[in-house]
């Protein structure tokens, strides 16, 4: 069953069975739907109960907690970049993980759900440039979104900025628990290095501050101010100094965790 919490007019932030969050950014001529999910529900069924607009699809990146809910959706849009790993990520071996998975949340699996054609995303086209990062804006009617891409949690990861209500919805780029250590993953360094540069180029390319933000686990938003203490919190030394930490996989996974503040960064320290 679907959540849903209305951060502003028109700005839904929904969260699945699964407990992953999408969102659906609606203008006054037409909606952005930003990531689908795990696919378990339609989604594209949920999204028609908050608006009768047409609406088009993105999906940050390719992983399936994002992907697999596309689904639902005759078309969508991604970063070309990512198409291996959209590809790896809702083939049938990551599918059937994912339904073993809510078995055992005793969330309900549609019959079809190993077997559904999922349409390839279609390129975004990126026409501008902010401090480096590839730009796209979309028009919705009154205000627009602007995609960005990012490549750090995956190499076509895109974060999206809505301008007029001084929010950033950041994918897995960011959230509170953020995850750097799958092989597609950018190092450590270069994930703080960038977050800390592409916040402040669109502040000052938008005239406006980050002040709400959307994450992808996370059901209610969080603020610019505690993301960027985050990235800040991951010192050089922090990162040196962050213990192994155990992930199932033979990456050489490490963490540095904040528990007062709920933090918790895992990186590839082979990549630092």
């Amino acid at each position: 069953m679907f959540s849903s919490l209305e951060i502003f007019p028109g700005i839904h932030h929904i969260t699945d069975a699964m407990g992953v969050s999408f969102t659906l950014i609606e203008g006054s001529e037409r909606g952005l739907v930003v990531d689908a999910g795990y696919g378990m529900e339609d989604c594209a069924a949920f999204v028609r109960t908050l608006t009768d607009k047409p609406v088009e699809v993105l999906l940050t990146h390719g992983h399936h907690d994002h992907a697999l809910g596309a689904r639902w959706f005759p078309s969508t849009l991604m970063c070309a970049d990512d198409m291996p790993v959209f590809r790896l990520r809702t083939g049938r071996e990551q599918r059937e993980a994912v339904a073993s998975q809510a078995a055992d949340k005793n969330v309900p699996v549609p019959a079809d759900y190993l077997s559904a054609p999922i349409p390839e995303p279609t390129p975004v086209l990126f026409s501008e440039d902010i401090s480096g990062f590839p730009l796209c804006r979309m028009s919705l009617g009154d205000l627009e979104a602007w995609i960005v891409h990012v490549p750090l949690h995956t190499p076509g990861s895109c974060i999206v900025a809505v301008p007029k209500h001084h929010l950033l919805l950041t994918g897995d780029d960011w959230n509170p628990c953020t995850w750097m250590w799958f092989a597609e993953s950018a190092g450590a360094r270069i994930w703080r290095n960038s977050m800390a540069r592409v916040v402040p180029a669109l502040e000052k390319a938008t005239g406006s501050s980050i002040n709400t933000i959307l994450c992808s686990h996370q059901g209610a938003p969080r603020t610019g101010n505690e993301m960027m203490t985050f990235i800040s919190y991951m010192t050089d030394d922090r990162l040196a100094s962050a213990p192994a930490v155990r992930m199932n996989s033979p990456i050489n996974t490490h963490e540095i965790s904040c528990p007062e503040r709920g933090w918790t960064l895992v990186f590839d320290a082979d990549k630092l």
